[in-house]
């Protein structure tokens, strides 16, 4: 086969050397050549952009692609980077939609071009091929299935408290200290301390009818400090129990938006399986043709 190639054309060596095309003879080679356009790009191009219409199959000669998508806060998420050897393209080629996806080139970059048409052809006459693109397909599903889940499987009270304020923070603390049973505790051990020492302990130290006590039953300064604590201790309370309700809320939001990804990508999942299945019952009725032809 080596032998045979150096007599081949340029285009023709160079799809040689693609995983792709591997299994192609010669003159097959040479026939997929004419079908073929090189194009050029350089680093930081765009070869197309999400939801472009899908026109042809592009395969790396040299040069690295960089696949994208927007995610829902306007965020770039890179979903692949080819290198040489490597196709893209090939979602849209199938099924004649849009493209699912942005290709971006990393550095100066040389494509393959295979239209729509030629592709589909392509792989009616070479069911082997047929095959390698579907194990490719899947084989990106898989990551991009890995790379969803993560995303959308963000913890929420670790970002939230990452973003918190100084005061946000205090809150929290207090409202945790607030509700604990070690604060009820030592509260109640003041107060008992509190009050006996200024109605069993100062009273019997003389200066008056009253001994030394500095707050004599009803005990007025007590009734002041505990009034202060609660009308202090109320609103930051009330702080952190905001700060929890967002946290129910954002929590809420994000159980919608796994189950609304999961909907989404098993309906997508349906939706290719019947597409390849098409395509496959497709290809076994020009197999039987070819069968029935020899």
């Amino acid at each position: 086969m080596s032998a045979d190639l150096t007599k081949l054309s340029d285009e023709a060596q160079s799809l040689a050397r693609i995983p792709l095309f591997k299994r192609l003879e010669p003159h097959e080679l040479e026939h997929l050549a004419e079908d073929v356009d090189q194009v050029n790009y350089k680093a930081g191009e765009t070869i197309f952009n999400e939801h472009d219409l899908g026109d042809g199959l592009y395969v790396v000669e040299t040069g690295s692609v960089r696949i994208w998508v927007m995610d829902e806060d306007v965020n770039e998420v890179t979903l692949a980077e080819l290198k040489p050897g490597d196709f893209f393209g090939e979602l849209a080629v199938l099924d004649r939609g849009e493209r699912s996806s942005s290709a971006t080139t990393l550095t100066d970059t040389h494509l393959h071009k295979l239209s729509s048409d030629a592709f589909q052809q392509f792989l009616i006459e070479h069911p082997d091929a047929s095959i390698d693109v579907i194990c490719e397909i899947a084989q990106r599903m898989r990551q991009t299935n890995l790379l969803v889940s993560k995303r959308a499987a963000r913890n929420i009270n670790v970002q939230m408290d990452e973003n918190a304020t100084i005061g946000q923070r205090i809150a929290d603390r207090v409202a945790e200290f607030g509700g604990s049973w070690t604060f009820i505790i030592i509260y109640v051990s003041f107060l008992v301390a509190w009050m006996s020492f200024n109605t069993f302990v100062l009273v019997h130290y003389g200066g008056g009818p009253e001994g030394k006590q500095f707050d004599a039953y009803p005990y007025i300064l007590l009734n002041l400090m505990l009034s202060m604590t609660a009308a202090l201790q109320a609103p930051i309370i009330m702080m952190s129990q905001n700060r929890a309700a967002t946290k129910d809320r954002l929590a809420a939001e994000q159980d919608f938006k796994v189950n609304l990804k999961s909907e989404l990508m098993l309906e997508e999942l349906i939706r290719k399986q019947r597409v390849r299945d098409a395509q496959m019952d497709q290809l076994n009725r020009a197999l039987a043709a070819l069968a029935k032809s020899q």
